[in-house]
């Protein structure tokens, strides 16, 4: 009854602070719109180069954090509300930030000049972004998403765990999401390397990784609710931090710190502790740390590893060391003025954007013999095949394929974000309906798992990789068929899991 209690809390509108904030909002937004006029009309936009951007990343800008805004006055901030996580995880910094990054000239990537008119394309290309978080946005408010929830929600399992049930089950999906780990990276697809072929259970190797999203959310979820701590609580907590640095290190990635900070902030979240503004502060000040710290360890990583080649794992992990000693020894001021370049064009992904809006008419006729023509339907209507059955399954959505046709350059993998892949296959029009259907999809989710008379353990552990499988930057394709295998590896996973913690329920009873 306790836990239930304290999973149905909900923060309410409390004083007036949060009644402010619309207030602010629309007064900063009318000031941003009367200093942008003012400028324009007295001809001082000159000395920023991209001045004419303003007022499409202020439009951009209040399409991506209205729902943020709206949520906050009513008392409703949850960082890990569907539309929150989609603007302030990628689109806002990717697209707004990145707008204002491109304004100032602070990136200059060399596939800028695959933009023919910028002072049309790169505008058009925030529109789109405006105008495809509003259709999430209208999809996630559409009743539909809720109505399927509570359709779906009475055939559920009615499983009900406690955090001292979850232990041992908890850390066998760890240990099982390691070993995928290990596996993948041994056959080259983990980690800053890739292979020239595709395996034929590299797909599956893929998308076992949830098992380690599910472990980890599952222990930390136990952390943070258990009351008894015991010996294995401290193992457990060990495990998990010890967790960070190793696959920062182990993946070369400048996103991965960061990425696995959220389990730990989700599961603090959804434990049922109040969020005080301290743990919102303390959160930021985390994230901030985890953003740096990872874009200054990745950055060195690659630029020493120097491609993306498969190693030998005894070299791969000498690169690691390579990294920490020239990390050790670098002037700090040299690291610091790499690590913000890095992150400004990592950032920045309007550009890579506005190359697709510029040019997916010219280069349609040449998608197919990219495989990349329709890729939208023909992945969805072949992801339910496996490889291992089809062994000549074309890749549709090829993301170096991709990069060879767009950006001439097929060794690096370019964003190219669900905006642009819906304006590729649909045209203007798709974006904003793509990102509807995409937003019921996420009410589904919310609305199913979170936002439930009846909360449970378990589907908040489902919640997190359902959640963050919506990618920003990657194709818009390849959602829904993650959908289906994503839900079945959890379907299977937690039912195993539920079978433990049922008969340690049943020992420990008698």
């Amino acid at each position: 009854m306790s836990s239930q209690r304290l999973d149905n809390i909900r923060l309410q509108p409390s004083g007036r602070g949060n009644k402010l904030i619309p207030i602010l909002l629309i007064w900063g937004v009318a000031l941003s719109l009367l200093v942008t006029f003012v400028w324009y009309e007295n001809g001082l936009g000159d000395a920023i180069k991209g001045f004419y951007l303003v007022p499409w990343i202020i439009f951009a800008g209040i399409a991506v954090l209205a729902p943020t805004a709206w949520l906050t006055y009513k008392g409703k901030f949850d960082p890990f509300h569907p539309l929150i996580f989609a603007a302030w995880s990628y689109v806002f910094p990717a697209f707004v930030i990145g707008g204002v990054i491109i304004a100032f000239d602070w990136v200059n990537p060399f596939f800028m000049s695959f933009i023919d008119d910028p002072k049309s394309q790169l505008p058009l290309s925030l529109v789109y972004v405006g105008v495809g978080f509003i259709g999430l946005t209208v999809g996630f408010a559409l009743p539909i998403g809720r109505y399927i929830a509570e359709k779906c929600e009475p055939r559920l399992p009615k499983w009900d765990w406690e955090p001292n049930q979850v232990w041992i089950p908890g850390i066998l999906l760890l240990f099982a999401g390691i070993g995928v780990n290990l596996v993948g990276f041994v056959q080259g697809i983990m980690g800053f390397q890739r292979l020239t072929e595709v395996g034929i259970f590299d797909a599956s190797l893929y998308f076992l990784l949830t098992l380690l999203s599910e472990g980890t959310m599952l222990l930390w979820l136990a952390v943070f609710t258990t009351k008894e701590k015991r010996g294995i609580y401290y193992i457990v907590f060990a495990l998990l931090l010890l967790m960070l640095p190793l696959r920062m290190a182990l993946l070369g990635s400048r996103s991965s710190l960061l990425i696995s900070i959220f389990p730990i902030a989700m599961a603090f979240q959804y434990s049922g502790r109040k969020l005080k503004w301290q743990y919102t502060a303390a959160l930021g000040v985390i994230l901030l740390l985890a953003v740096a710290i990872g874009v200054t360890y990745g950055t060195s990583f690659r630029n020493i590893k120097g491609s993306e080649a498969r190693m030998d794992a005894g070299d791969y992990v000498g690169q690691i060391g390579a990294t920490i000693d020239y990390l050790s020894n670098e002037d700090p001021e040299i690291l610091v003025k790499n690590s913000a370049q890095a992150l400004a064009d990592r950032v920045e992904n309007l550009s890579s954007l506005a190359v697709v809006v510029a040019n997916y008419e010219r280069l349609a006729p040449y998608e197919e013999s990219y495989g990349l023509e329709n890729n939208i339907i023909n992945d969805t209507l072949t992801s339910f095949i496996p490889r291992f059955i089809w062994n000549d399954k074309p890749p549709t959505s090829d993301a170096r394929a991709y990069s060879d046709l767009y950006f001439n350059y097929g060794e690096n993998s370019f964003a190219i974000s669900p905006f642009g892949d819906l304006v590729r296959n649909f045209g203007p029009i798709g974006v904003p309906l793509g990102m509807l259907l995409l937003g019921i999809y996420l009410r589904v989710i919310h609305a199913g798992l979170i936002d439930t008379p009846h909360p449970a353990l378990w589907k908040k552990v489902a919640y997190f990789p359902l959640l963050t499988l919506v990618s920003y930057e990657a194709f818009y394709a390849t959602i829904f068929p993650s959908i289906v295998r994503t839900v079945f590896i959890l379907a299977v996973s937690l039912f195993l899991v539920n079978l433990i913690a049922r008969q340690i329920r049943k020992s420990r009873a008698s």
